[in-house]
């Protein structure tokens, strides 16, 4: 078995790492918002194509303010564009960090597993061939196997 992943904090690592995830959420919760399902669906989208766009009309819109009626608040809408550009840089990092968190996991998860089904091959082998404690630590690990319902087929005459 290949082993591609090792991983390893130190106590002061891990320290420093709830410190920094704490500093997060205290300085950016209190700011930060909830949507629902449903609110989140409604809403119109700003992804990476319409970024330009929003920021040539707020351009415009500062530099045209006769053209803009009173019902656009353009000062807001310079402010909420400044915060989508600040929230995007760092969302953007803790993305990528997620994801190389989230690959890490897969493999270190990958690797455990397969080990521990070798290991219940192993301890089914050892029970089989009548080794102390074996059995009771196979069949322990066999109640502990995720497996979906097994399907009866009922025998045919």
């Amino acid at each position: 078995m290949e082993d591609r992943f090792s991983f390893h904090l130190s106590d002061e690592e891990k320290n420093q790492i709830d410190e920094a995830i704490q500093t997060l959420i205290t300085v950016l919760e209190p700011k930060l918002m909830t949507l629902s399902v449903e609110e989140r669906v409604e809403l119109p989208k700003m992804g990476d194509k319409t970024v330009a766009f929003v920021e040539k009309a707020t351009e415009y819109a500062q530099e045209y303010p006769n053209y803009i009626p009173d019902f656009i608040d353009v000062p807001e809408t310079v402010s909420d564009f400044e915060a989508v550009k600040a929230i995007r840089t760092y969302f953007n990092q803790l993305q990528r960090l997620t994801a190389e968190m989230d690959d890490s996991m897969l493999i270190a998860g990958s690797e455990a597993y397969t080990s521990s089904l070798s290991i219940y091959k192993v301890l089914k082998n050892a029970a089989a061939m009548g080794q102390p404690g074996a059995k009771q630590a196979a069949d322990d690990l066999s109640n502990r196997f995720p497996r979906g319902k097994r399907k009866v087929t009922p025998e045919a005459n």
